[in-house]
């Protein structure tokens, strides 16, 4: 997923941290923007961006697997102008524009699945959550299925990277999943002989 650099705290003691977890709800969703094909692929980024009332733009940006691990990556950009963001538009592969109950559910219902296998989303996601409405009657439910052929899937480019997540897999849904190593040595998995890493 495309990076950006975040800004920390301006001059003043104003807080952008404190701003996003109390204020930035109350803030309209612009526009959000997706890469389509995760049907097939199992995942996809997503750009939720809130409009300030100067108008300039605070996004939230999701790196979303729907298959196993929920919400992979997540970083935000806070207040900059319209041609910062869409020089950061331009750094993703074509993205459509969706609607914010699209996403808002997409993106929540990711999470859930993953955490009933024990897998947390990623640690920004504790800040960028609150550039997410509250999960509530006011967002209209949609469901999507997860997993891939009605099974979890672990899809990583390297066995290190697998090993962040197979010990929550093996305690919490043991042969409930299927694991492809992409860089194409998973034909010689064998997780009887693999250590795994905490």
């Amino acid at each position: 997923m495309a990076k950006s650099s975040k800004k920390k705290v301006q001059s003043g003691g104003f807080s952008e941290k404190k701003y996003i977890r109390e204020r930035v709800r109350n803030l309209p969703v612009e526009v959000c923007y997706y890469i389509p094909g995760w049907e097939e692929s199992g995942e996809t980024s997503v750009l939720v961006v809130r409009r300030h009332p100067q108008g300039t733009l605070t996004v939230g940006a999701f790196l979303v697997d729907t298959w196993c691990t929920g919400v992979k990556d997540t970083w935000y950009v806070f207040s900059i102008p319209q041609d910062e963001f869409d020089d950061i538009l331009d750094r993703f592969p074509p993205m459509e524009e969706i609607g914010y109950a699209e996403v808002h559910n997409l993106i929540l219902g990711a999470v859930e699945f993953a955490e009933e296998a024990g897998i947390a989303p990623h640690r920004d996601f504790a800040l960028t959550q609150f550039i997410l409405d509250e999960d509530g009657d006011d967002v209209p439910l949609i469901e999507y299925e997860y997993g891939r052929d009605g099974r979890r899937c672990l899809c990583c480019g390297s066995r290190l990277e697998a090993s962040r997540y197979l010990p929550a897999l093996e305690k919490n849904v043991p042969g409930e999943y299927d694991l492809v190593i992409e860089d194409g040595d998973d034909d010689e998995w064998d997780e009887s002989e693999y250590d795994f890493v905490e």
